[in-house]
């Protein structure tokens, strides 16, 4: 039994959620669909990692650090009152969600009425609200909106929407079938949920980090920028988890979407559905895809 197959044989006994699974290597893609389905899924929280790969590229283009402050690229649109520790508040900072906020910064638009809270501009209702915890070294708040404030750095430096920018940068050259990227009420990419894609997409997206930033010759990100941003053995880095082992990297979103980026075997493989069984495919499953 192949790996994938013992992947597709794990979900079929032990996740009646399971909507698809699927492979890819520079040798070719399989997938297996275990129930009728959208074409594109959501992939909730991966998105954030998707997001990360923006700040990737601008980096590489000298554009950005990650190092730089939200405030020097983005000064028009603070409130006069803002809080003063967003003066050293660092686009890493916030990738790492030790933005300084506490929970109540967060707009998750899966299951908060928004509008009923009063939050329409999600700018506004960021940048207005206090710092607690010193940004950088505070306790890890996992937050979409931090990663809907990269976005709008990333628009302001392009000129264009984060989702606009990644569907020419990365998208259109991994060959994207079908996709789509919710927007906030002001037309703004989401950045931290919402994007919409196949399999068969993500996948590409996934072997492309296991390339270390190519696919079909074409270069998209850097191998230094994804070493970065998939962060220390068994940590959370830019969107990504690292393992502890740093065989392998994922990327997950709500209801147990994950993608495994394996670099050693340049290939990845995914999970689509609801209640998906990670403990199960990292004891079953993941031993028979590492080196």
């Amino acid at each position: 039994m192949t790996p994938f197959e013992q992947l597709c044989k794990t979900l079929e006994e032990k996740a009646p959620g399971a909507y698809m699974a699927a492979e890819m290597t520079v040798d070719g893609y399989a997938e297996r669909k275990f129930r009728l389905g959208d074409g594109a899924h959501n992939l909730y929280s991966i998105s954030k990692s998707v997001t990360s790969c923006a700040v990737g590229m601008l980096e590489e283009e000298g554009r950005l650090k990650d190092t730089d402050t939200v405030y020097s690229h983005i000064p028009e649109l603070f409130p006069e009152d803002h809080d003063p520790k967003w003066s050293v508040v660092t686009l890493a900072d916030v990738m790492h969600h030790k933005t300084g906020y506490k929970e109540e910064a967060n707009i998750d638009i899966d299951v908060m009425d928004f509008r009923a809270d009063g939050h329409e501009d999600f700018l506004k209702h960021i940048l207005s609200l206090p710092l607690v915890y010193e940004p950088g070294k505070g306790p890890f708040v996992y937050c979409d909106t931090n990663y809907y404030l990269i976005g709008r750095v990333v628009e302001k430096i392009t000129g264009v929407t984060l989702g606009a920018f990644l569907q020419t940068r990365m998208f259109n050259p991994l060959k994207w079938r079908g996709n789509a990227w919710g927007v906030c009420p002001q037309n703004h990419t989401l950045g931290g949920t919402g994007l919409f894609a196949t399999a068969r997409d993500l996948c590409a997206y996934g072997l492309m980090l296991a390339c270390g930033g190519e696919f079909e010759g074409k270069r998209i990100l850097t191998p230094s920028w994804i070493e970065k941003a998939k962060g220390e053995p068994g940590e959370y880095g830019y969107g990504f988890t690292n393992s502890h082992s740093e065989k392998f990297f994922i990327t997950g979103g709500a209801y147990g979407q994950c993608l495994y980026i394996i670099p050693e075997k340049k290939m990845s493989f995914c999970v689509l559905g609801h209640d998906m069984p990670l403990d199960a495919i990292h004891k079953e499953v993941l031993p028979l895809y590492l080196p």
